[in-house]
């Protein structure tokens, strides 16, 4: 058995925690959220909701039924536990279908109405900012609110790195926030501490987990969708390919989650962003680092995409586009030879298509290195090693012809 106990909200200096006491066998813990005492009014220590969203999959694993000793929204209740969790035991293979105990609750929280949606300045959350901020999203809709969550993102597992990148991460959004003009809630958590698990697989629930514990803030929020619904997926690996299904069954009587650029490809979605004028100076797509490396795979990628939409020279601000135009090549080509095990790429080469894009002829020639190096670096003697990537590195300045001939010549060897 896991028993949450009941939340409590406690004061610190400039800031406020809403913890629980969690308890089973192998289990002692407090399970906290902690955000800046100007929104600490709106923690919600009346219901359970947040920490039996945060935990049920824990218990799950553990075949471990859930006694939980505050309040749960009814609808939170009737569809995790009649509906979500038994899907959950398909999806994970070492998942049980546990029960929960708990007192319900009909009625309705004292909320003020916020919308919100988590902030990262990446290409799917400046889409979701971009549609609802005009002046043609119903009021009642449009956010007011944007929110920075530290429950996995920084770190699967948490941890004082994971804290220090959160705050960092937290400050690199702040100025795109204020020229926006709206406020930013920022949250932070021990649970990835306490879940030890892949964050990819469960994200969906660690940030649901966070929208409820301030759910007297949030009448919506939305989740910007990293895939499309053509990739669709029950995946125990992904949270983000069923995030569609699952949200509505994470909401409750007072706050609905609501998927947002589920109809778009993360291309597609690109396009949208480039005539949006506050990507030009604040999007961010990088894994590496607060501010776009222009190296890694994620910025390699979005810079390809601008390229093939015909947008990359808005964005001198936030790229280096001088590093780019001396990588083209290579970027590009990486694209084609992985477009089969990557459905971005895959989307980027059937864009090209359409486009009629121009492919530089060094791009032709690093696809190959590109696509069978993984396969075959590893199984070829070093000296051969060496000769191929020479007729590469030499063919960057040799005609096309040239270079087919060469290449074909070690495909030989």
């Amino acid at each position: 058995m896991l028993t949450i106990h009941h939340p409590e909200v406690i004061e610190r200096e400039n800031e406020t925690i809403l913890q629980a006491r969690i308890e089973s066998k192998e289990l002692d813990e407090v399970l906290w959220f902690s955000t800046s005492s100007e929104y600490g009014r709106f923690l919600c220590h009346e219901r359970g909701d947040a920490f039996l969203v945060a935990l049920f999959l824990y218990a799950m694993r553990r075949g471990m039924d859930i006694t939980v000793e505050a309040p749960v929204s009814e609808r939170l209740y009737y569809m995790l536990t009649k509906h979500l969790m038994p899907t959950i035991t398909t999806i994970f293979p070492h998942c049980h279908l546990v029960k929960v105990h708990c007192p319900l609750d009909e009625g309705h929280l004292d909320s003020a109405g916020a919308v919100g949606v988590g902030f990262s300045c990446g290409v799917d959350s400046m889409y979701t900012i971009s549609k609802h901020t005009k002046e043609d999203c119903p009021q009642s809709r449009k956010l007011t609110h944007l929110a920075f969550f530290n429950v996995g993102a920084s770190g699967d597992f948490g941890g004082d790195v994971a804290r220090d990148l959160f705050r960092r991460g937290a400050e690199a959004v702040r100025p795109c926030a204020e020229e926006l003009g709206l406020p930013m809630v920022t949250l932070d958590s021990n649970l990835s501490e306490i879940l030890m698990m892949n964050y990819v697989a469960t994200y969906v629930y660690r940030n649901a987990a966070a929208v409820l514990a301030l759910q007297k803030l949030f009448n919506v929020y939305y989740f910007s969708s990293g895939y499309s619904l053509r990739q669709f997926e029950l995946s125990p690996a992904d949270s983000g390919h069923y995030d569609f299904y699952s949200l509505s069954m994470l909401s409750t009587n007072d706050t609905e989650l609501v998927m947002s650029g589920e109809t778009l490809s993360r291309l597609e979605k690109t396009d949208v962003v480039s005539e949006y004028p506050l990507s030009y100076r604040h999007l961010c797509v990088c894994v590496r680092a607060e501010r776009n490396c222009s190296r890694c795979f994620k910025c390699q990628r979005t810079m390809v995409t601008l390229d093939v939409l015909g947008k990359l020279d808005r964005y001198g601000a936030v790229f280096d586009l001088d590093h780019y135009q001396a990588h083209r090549s290579r970027y590009i080509g990486s694209v084609i030879s992985d477009r089969k095990a990557d459905s971005y790429k895959q989307d980027i080469y059937e864009e090209m298509v359409r486009r009629n894009f121009a492919l530089p002829t060094a791009a032709r020639i690093f696809r190959y290195p590109l696509a069978a190096a993984h396969t075959a670096h590893r199984r070829t003697p070093h000296t051969l090693k060496n000769a191929y990537w020479k007729v590469f590195r030499v063919g960057m300045a040799c005609s096309p012809h040239f270079v087919k001939v060469r290449y074909r010549r070690m495909k030989r060897l």
